[in-house]
C-alpha cells in the first residue's frame, strides 16, 4: 500500500470514481463527506475505506478527521450548480470558500505533504476558442466566482506557507458519466438521459447553441491521480480538457438516439437561465506535457457507456 489518501466529496459523482482509482493503484483511502450525503456511489467499496460525516465548515471535526499519517489530501468536497447558486449564492461562499481554506490550514497544521484542489472551467466565463491557464477568468455565476475564490486561497497559501502542503489545481471542463446526479441541480447530461428513459421531455434554456467541452470522467480521473502523484511544480494549475466542444442540441439529439426517442417530439426550448456561459473549451497542452494526458474515449463513447449505465441503475 502506498498510504493513505483523504478524499473530501469523496461519496460524490467524480469523488466516488476517484476513490476507485485510488484503490486500484494500491492507496488506503479516507472519505470525508457531508452528513447525510448520499452512500449509493461508494456502496461497492464501503469495507475497504474508512468513511467520516464531516462539513468543510465544521473547523473542529477538520481538525479531529484530517490524519497526521495521511499523504495527501484531494479535495472535490463543493457545492457545483448553477443554478443553485443563481437561487442562494450564500452556501457557496461558505462551503466552497471558507470550506476551502479551513481544509488547507488543517492541512498545514497536520503536516499534509499534497493538497489537490478540484476547480473548474467555468472561472473562465465565454471563452473564443479554446482556453489555456494563462487565459483571464471572468466567473459568470455566483458557483463560479466561488470556485475562482477558492483557488485563490490555495494560491496564496501556497505563496504563504510554501514548506507544505505543496498543491495542485485541477481546472476540469464538462465531466460526465455513470454516478452523475440526475436531480433537480443535476448536470445535463443525466437529466436528458433519464427524461429520455422515462418517457419526458428534454428542456433546453435557449436555442441550445451552448458549447461546452465534455470529458469523459474516467478520463479526468486518470489525469487527477496522475497530478496528485506527479512531482509537479508548487501551485501548478492544470487544464483537463478534450479541446472539442459540443452543443446541447447535439447532446439531446444524440441522447434521443441512443433511446429510441423522436428529437422532433422529445426536445423542448425553454427560456434561457441568466448567467449562463455560451461557448468554451479547454486547451490542455499543459496537461499534455507535463502528464502525457490526452482523453482517451471520444464523446460519442463516453456518452454510450453512460446511457448504458442509466439503463441499469435508473
Amino acid at each position: 500500500m502506498k498510504g493513505k489518501v483523504i478524499v473530501t466529496g469523496g461519496c460524490g459523482f467524480i469523488g466516488s470514481h476517484v476513490v476507485d482509482e485510488l484503490l486500484a493503484r494500491g492507496y488506503r483511502v479516507k472519505i470525508l463527506s457531508r452528513p447525510l450525503c448520499d452512500m449509493k456511489n461508494i456502496q461497492h467499496v464501503k469495507d475497504k475505506v474508512e468513511h467520516v460525516d464531516c462539513d468543510m465548515t465544521d473547523l473542529n471535526k477538520l481538525k479531529k478527521h484530517v490524519d497526521r499519517d495521511a499523504i495527501g489530501i484531494i479535495h472535490f468536497a463543493a457545492l457545483i450548480n448553477i443554478d443553485q447558486s443563481l437561487e442562494d449564492p450564500w452556501p457557496f461562499f461558505e462551503i466552497n470558500v471558507k470550506g476551502t481554506m479551513n481544509l488547507l490550514n488543517v492541512a498545514k497544521e497536520s503536516g499534509i505533504q499534497r493538497f489537490l484542489h478540484m476547480s473548474t472551467c467555468e472561472v473562465y466565463g465565454n471563452v473564443n476558442g479554446l482556453a489555456d491557464e494563462n487565459h483571464p477568468v471572468n466567473p459568470r455565476s455566483p458557483y463560479a466566482v466561488s470556485k475562482l475564490a477558492a483557488e485563490k486561497y490555495v494560491q496564496a497559501h501556497t505563496f504563504s506557507y510554501p514548506l507544505q502542503p505543496r498543491t495542485i489545481i485541477i481546472r476540469g471542463f464538462n465531466q460526465f458519466g455513470p454516478r452523475q446526479s440526475a436531480a433537480k441541480f443535476g448536470a445535463v447530461i443525466p437529466k436528458f438521459i433519464v427524461a429520455a428513459l422515462k418517457g419526458e421531455k428534454l428542456n433546453i434554456f435557449g436555442n441550445g447553441t451552448q458549447r461546452r467541452d465534455y470529458v469523459y470522467v474516467k478520463d479526468t480521473v486518470r489525469g487527477i491521480v496522475d497530478a496528485f502523484e506527479k512531482d509537479l511544480g508548487d501551485g501548478e494549475t492544470i487544464n483537463l480538457g478534450s479541446g472539442k466542444n459540443t452543443s446541447i442540441n447535439e447532446i439531446a439529439e444524440s441522447i434521443c438516439r441512443l433511446t429510441g426517442r423522436d428529437p422532433k417530439e422529445t426536445i423542448v426550448h425553454i427560456n434561457p437561465r441568466p448567467g449562463e456561459v455560451s461557448s468554451f473549451g479547454g486547451d490542455s497542452s499543459k496537461a499534455k506535457k507535463l502528464l502525457d494526458w490526452e482523453p482517451k474515449y471520444t464523446f460519442d463513447q463516453g456518452l454510450k457507456e453512460t446511457v448504458e449505465w442509466f439503463k441499469k441503475n435508473i
